[in-house]
């Protein structure tokens, strides 16, 4: 049994995680800066996992959680970086706050986790550390540089980290997803600016389980990088090769992706019709129970 530390429980991904963690049996630490929704997610758990509520902007939370990480007494063998951030906008649109709101989530915080992850587990020469990435920190996104920017920033940081912590026997690694089915790209494909690029090569998001399930698999192989889907990180990566072909391929992909965009914000658009119906069958049926 190990103890499992997750940035961004209250959903979706960090949701699957924690589920996927305890099946196996083991300790969860969860956190994130929803209380309730926090709360939720320990609702829907098979054991009673330990709760921080924290703002990852926030420098005396930061604090906090790297203390907890740190703890002698009760030593956390696997730190999962899943807490993200992505508001569309183009460049110069996006406010100052929300550039640095990506960098903070997204990269500043992940570090500074890692950093005191690494202090204990060199000491202890066990635990591994991974992230959940994007492909765009692979290959940039019209309309999202913050994001990518963040992501290639963070890529290149757990490289490195992996470089260092070999000798050790820390484990590093991470996944690089193309398009999850969570709030998150729900909010990001209702702006006009959602890139397009989410849905190149897919015929549909990958839910959260199977995010899941592939971060289970990728550290059972020690691996430390695992594209999602393997295609679209690999045309990406042959991209940057060749960055002046960056444009017109990209444009190109996005024309083939827009479709896929907007099949997917009408199915959204139906699941959202159906929970409102369902809830109001049972505002109805309340009324009527005596």
């Amino acid at each position: 049994m190990k103890t499992v530390f997750i940035t961004g429980a209250a959903g979706g991904v960090g949701l699957a995680l924690a589920k996927a963690f305890a099946a196996q049996g083991h300790r969860l630490v969860l956190t994130d800066r929803d209380a309730k929704a926090l709360d939720e997610t320990a609702r829907q758990l098979d054991c009673e996992p330990e709760l921080i509520v924290a703002d990852l902007r926030k420098p005396s939370d930061l604090e906090t959680l790297a203390q907890r990480i740190e703890s002698p007494d009760h030593p956390v063998d696997i730190l999962v970086n899943n807490a993200g951030i992505i508001v569309p906008g183009s460049v110069g649109n996006l406010s100052d706050d929300l550039v640095r709101a990506h960098v903070d989530i997204n990269m500043i915080a992940p570090m500074i986790l890692c950093s005191a992850a690494a202090r204990a587990m060199k000491r202890r020469r066990s635990g591994y550390i991974f992230s959940i990435m994007s492909l765009a920190a692979i290959g940039p996104m019209k309309d999202s540089a913050a994001y990518s920017a963040s992501k290639f920033g963070l890529r290149g940081y757990m490289a490195s980290l992996s470089l260092e912590l070999h000798e050790y026997g820390v484990g590093v690694g991470g996944v690089f997803p193309s398009a999850i089915d969570t709030p998150m790209l729900a909010a990001e494909m209702a702006s006009p600016e959602g890139s397009p690029l989410n849905f190149v090569g897919n015929a549909k998001a990958m839910s959260p389980d199977e995010v899941a399930v592939q971060v289970l698999k990728a550290m059972q192989k020690g691996k430390l990088e695992t594209l999602l889907p393997r295609s679209d990180g690999f045309m990406a990566g042959i991209l940057m090769l060749f960055p002046g072909l960056l444009r017109p391929v990209l444009s190109h992909f996005e024309k083939n992706g827009m479709k896929k965009k907007q099949a997917y914000l009408k199915t959204l658009k139906t699941k959202q019709e159906g929970a409102v119906d369902k809830r109001h069958l049972s505002n109805e049926g309340a009324i009527r129970t005596p």
